[in-house]
């Protein structure tokens, strides 16, 4: 098999497009040492668009590497900071391998196919995070980030199940949109020192478990009241805890909404703090 990439050079960066074959679902692993990475969604035809901006300033490294095995794509794209890009492509037989080299770094922008699901597991470091998944057919998601400042949003409900969706922030900002609409069974999020904001709209049809754990950092979590809601509250005398004050205090550290029991969708919330801050909102 080979595949059919299409290079072309533009004023001050490059672009660079996987077309979709036979593929049945792709496992994405994406590292970031740096700098700014954006992710949408494309054209279903097409697996990966890859759009590089450059920027004379600084100069880093972007290895894209795609490799076919019977029905399954392994997508591996890795940023460092040596100077140099590259861009490699493989299929089963390893009969076509192209490297490019020599680019200056800058913004770069990811958009996938919508036609396939995709399991995602990024690594983001120092830099700034906007992913937005609207539209997208996600599979599985792990998401870490160091000092950055992320966006992550669900616009849309996810057509697959999510089992574990996992996130972890350190010393960052970090601001999740619609979180329900990712589909999740189980959701985990671990906050270092940072400022966190999670926002739990959209379609949830299920119980689901949610996991917190905070730090140093502050979190808010934002529960749309259509859904029920159980707060499970671990904390030390130095954390700070404060919940709306829709939710009866069963018995300590135990916190439950009126529509827990008749709710459609509901939430049981685990969350552990040590020196952080945890506030517990309802909204519309």
């Amino acid at each position: 098999m080979v595949f059919c990439a299409a290079t072309i050079a533009l004023a001050g960066g490059y672009h660079k497009e996987i077309k979709k074959t036979s593929e049945r679902e792709v496992r994405v692993k994406l590292e970031s040492a740096f700098g700014t990475v954006i992710i949408g969604k494309g054209a279903p035809e097409k697996i990966l668009v890859f759009d590089l901006k450059t920027n004379n300033e600084e100069k880093t490294n972007v290895d894209v590497d795609y490799r076919l095995k019977g029905d399954v794509g392994y997508l591996n794209v890795d940023r460092s900071n040596d100077g140099n890009h590259s861009f490699s492509f493989h299929s089963d037989d390893d009969r076509e391998s192209n490297n490019f080299s020599g680019f200056e770094s800058g913004s770069w922008y990811l958009r996938f196919t919508d036609a396939v699901p995709l399991s995602m597991d990024i690594e983001l470091g120092v830099g700034k995070g906007d992913f937005d998944l609207s539209g997208l057919n996600v599979k599985d998601f792990k998401l870490s980030t160091g000092a950055s400042s992320t966006e992550l949003t669900f616009g849309k409900p996810n057509e697959s199940v999510i089992d574990n969706f996992q996130i972890e922030s350190g010393v960052s900002k970090f601001i999740g949109n619609s979180l329900c609409n990712a589909n999740f069974r189980r959701f985990t999020f671990e906050g270092g020192v940072g400022t966190y904001y999670l926002n739990f709209a959209g379609e949830l049809t299920r119980e689901v478990n949610v996991r917190i754990k905070i730090g140093l950092g502050a979190v808010t979590l934002d529960i749309p009241k259509n859904i029920g809601a159980k707060v499970l509250y671990n904390d030390t005398w130095l954390s700070s805890f404060t919940i709306d004050h829709e939710f009866t205090e069963e018995h300590k550290g135990t916190y439950i909404t009126p529509n827990y029991d008749s709710a459609k969708g509901k939430m049981d919330v685990y969350v552990e703090s040590g020196l952080g801050s945890v506030k517990i909102r309802r909204s519309e």
